[in-house]
């Protein structure tokens, strides 16, 4: 008789149901089994909420339909259980971070250092990956799969709810990184929920010499302000360009990171871009968006950027365990898995009241 537990499913768009169902079964010796002790909601699982499938857009470049039941979830932490192989069985017991994705390392972007854009992973949380199955694994839930070479024991100095964090900082570290930050320049954060404030703290890891945020929520501008952001703009009540000027004498800033995604917002970014410097769009979507080509003068560049490599995520635990990234101050609120449709319209409400919200089975 298989074992049972509590988890969350998206049966289908705007269709959480909180119900009993089995373990996720083995399906490689090196996945393993965790009791989720803490498991983060990610924008991106208010996307698959609403409809759309954020990795298919951002990896593959297309509009690819979400199966039913998925379990989502995939910033999670918690203790191995059970293992699928007796070679891994010094992990029972640990309290381990959790990389959340497999990547095949057989395909030409594995091969050559990119694996973070192979489409041929497999993600807990999104479905992505697993054929077909009755529930598709993630962690809003009592147990979630992962894999013994991609969980990392944590120190005792790292809470758990920390540690849920590490993907959206290993994104952060990656998006940061795509921007080609010169060591003393300053950068514009365009946006500054978790990614944003994640991207932040990634560019003064690097070198960043100024650090400049923007956004329209009080409470996004207060976490920015705990976290060490070093210029912090109220876009309702500033002029961003006029302010980003006066901050780097008219020089401009070297990279611009985008968490909105308009015309408005990238148009505006282009035009603070000092020659040679870099925009990153964080928000792909399927809409057009018009700017004049002459934004682009100087050697200026727009690109994207898609997950992280997995060298970053052990670099993201490194700068957590250091005390270099904060993120006690992202964790706004706290649920039960019997709570999360609370959760999601906390998040998904007009008055931005919550800034991180995590899940404890």
């Amino acid at each position: 008789m298989s074992k049972k537990m509590k988890a969350v499913v998206l049966e289908k768009p705007f269709t959480l149901k909180v119900k009993e169902i089995p373990w996720f079964e083995f399906t490689s010796p090196e996945e393993v089994m965790l009791k989720v002790e803490a498991c983060g909601i990610c924008g991106s699982d208010l996307r698959y909420y609403q409809g759309e499938n954020p990795w298919a857009l951002h990896t593959l470049g297309i509009e690819k339909p979400n199966p039913p039941n998925i379990v989502l979830g995939h910033e999670y932490a918690g203790v191995v259980v059970e293992v699928n192989h007796p070679s891994n069985k010094d992990l029972i017991g640990k309290r381990v971070a959790v990389l959340c994705f497999k990547v095949c390392g057989k395909c030409d972007f594995c091969r050559t250092g990119r694996e973070n854009l192979c489409k041929n992973t497999i993600h807990m949380g999104h479905g992505q990956g697993w054929g077909e199955r009755e529930y598709y694994p993630g962690a809003y839930a009592q147990y979630c799969l992962a894999w013994a070479n991609l969980v990392y024991p944590l120190a005792e100095n790292i809470s758990s709810e920390e540690s849920a964090m590490l993907d959206i900082l290993a994104v952060g570290l990656h998006v940061a990184r795509r921007g080609n930050i010169r060591p003393g320049s300053a950068i514009l954060c365009l946006g500054c929920g978790p990614a944003g404030n994640a991207i932040m703290q990634s560019a003064k890891c690097l070198g960043a010499g100024k650090t400049i945020i923007t956004d329209i929520s009080p409470l996004a501008l207060k976490i920015a302000e705990e976290c060490g952001a070093d210029v912090i703009i109220d876009a309702r009540k500033e002029d961003v360009k006029e302010q980003v000027l006066k901050e780097t004498r008219g020089k401009g800033v070297s990279a611009v990171y985008d968490s909105i995604g308009t015309e408005q917002s990238l148009q505006m970014g282009l035009e603070l871009l000092e020659e040679g410097g870099t925009l990153v769009n964080m928000a792909v979507h399927s809409g057009e968006i018009k700017f004049p080509a002459l934004n682009l003068s100087g050697e200026r560049r727009i690109c994207t950027s898609s997950n992280f490599r997995i060298s970053e995520f052990q670099t993201a635990l490194d700068y957590l365990a250091s005390g270099r990234y904060k993120v006690k101050p992202w964790i706004t609120h706290r649920f039960s898995l019997d709570e999360v449709q609370k959760a999601f319209d906390l998040l998904l409400g007009e008055k931005k009241q919550a800034f991180k919200v995590v899940l404890i089975p």
